[in-house]
């Protein structure tokens, strides 16, 4: 099993199982409370412990998503700079 809860068999592969792993991530995000990292920007935090906590949270949703995709996949997204751009970059090739 994956470090992000999604089993190697359910990593997404590809445009055949997009739609699963896609509804299986946003649950997996969700139950993490890291679903707005894919689901908004984010504005330029000034305050430096909510800067801290933001750029936790994106670290830990971008492993999520990396670790939750083959990895032919990885070098589509790896380049995003943030958790919403990754899963941007998969809704556009998917």
């Amino acid at each position: 099993m994956a470090t992000n809860g999604l089993r190697d068999q359910d990593r997404l592969d590809g445009a055949s199982n997009y739609v699963i792993w896609k509804a299986r991530m946003s649950f997996l995000l969700d139950e993490c409370a890291l679903k707005t990292c894919v689901d908004s920007v984010v504005a330029v935090l000034a305050n430096a412990d909510l800067l801290k906590k933001y750029r936790v949270e994106m670290a830990k949703a971008k492993r999520m998503i990396l670790d939750g995709v083959k990895d032919h996949l990885v070098c589509d997204i790896a380049s995003g700079g943030t958790t919403k751009e990754m899963w941007d970059a998969l809704s556009t090739l998917y």
